[in-house]
């Protein structure tokens, strides 16, 4: 639908940018962290997530779903949510079980105590198994202590399709280092990657012709074991070819501004319209 779009909550990885470290450092080496407290710095990355707008083909009522609601979900919210006008969160996707995914998910209550009953929550048996050890109060709410809790519509997914209240979402199955597994998205034309260290070739197919590429990117240069690297996640939109390619989970390492210059010199060179992703960005997508 025309009035369709996608709004990045996050870009950065889990620790976050500014990094603390870096603004209390007697010698200052770092460039990126002292501008991303600067307001309206693109260099400030929270945890990376993404918000899908989109009118239900049902009711025609519009939409409020979020892939990953991790450590800084809280603060993405209170940013961003009244700029783009959400006032519910009607469904919430997960990617993974680790914090920058999930921590979030105890400030899920605001809405379920205020605005709505509860809140649709897709996600692994894998994930599942760990919220009932690491959040054993949102799955178990007998065992909350009082003042109200998040209350979860828990929706156990597998490698199958999906249906988000009209909107049908492809998990893409990827590695997440060498001995973890991560789900990226598919949703219309939209191919979202947020954490992987590798693609398997029966994802692959599944992600061709995508009008806009979302792709983990930690850092230039240095490899890491669970996350692609700039150079890698090239390397994977040079094998998909989006229309359009945004670059999200990244570290300190990048500064908006001057990696957004040279990255626009590979649309001359080989015709790749890609670009660091940055919090609040709203992308209008045909949904």
């Amino acid at each position: 639908m025309s009035d369709s779009e996608i709004v990045f909550l996050g870009t950065g990885t889990s620790e976050g940018v500014p990094r603390v470290s870096c603004l209390t450092r007697d010698s200052q080496t770092c460039k990126v962290c002292p501008d991303a407290v600067r307001p309206g710095s693109h260099n400030r990355r929270r945890n990376t997530s993404l918000l899908i707008r989109y009118r239900s083909p049902g009711d025609g009522s519009l939409k409020n779903v979020v892939i990953d609601v991790g450590k800084f979900f809280y603060h993405s919210a209170i940013e961003w949510f009244p700029k783009v006008g959400a006032a519910t969160l009607d469904g919430v996707i997960i990617t993974h079980q680790h914090a920058d995914a999930i921590g979030g998910l105890d400030d899920l209550r605001d809405w379920t105590n205020n605005v709505q009953h509860a809140i649709p929550l897709y996600l692994r048996q894998t994930e599942m198994d760990h919220l009932e050890k690491a959040f054993y109060w949102l799955v178990d709410t007998s065992l909350a202590s009082p003042g109200g809790v998040s209350r979860l519509d828990f929706q156990v997914i597998d490698e199958q399709p999906f249906d988000v209240f009209g909107l049908t979402v492809t998990p893409l199955p990827v590695h997440h280092g060498p001995h973890t597994s991560a789900f990226g998205y598919r949703f219309g034309d939209v191919v979202y990657v947020s954490d992987a260290s590798g693609i398997p070739d029966s994802t692959a197919g599944l992600m061709g012709n995508a009008d806009v590429m979302v792709m983990d990117a930690l850092r230039p240069a240095r490899p890491h074991a669970s996350h692609f690297i700039l150079e890698e996640a090239l390397e994977q939109i040079r094998r998909f070819r989006p229309a359009r390619a945004l670059l999200v989970d990244m570290t300190h390492d990048f500064d908006h501004e001057t990696t957004n210059v040279e990255l626009a010199k590979l649309k001359k060179s080989e015709g790749l319209d890609v670009q660091l992703a940055y919090d609040g960005q709203r992308i209008p997508v045909d949904l």
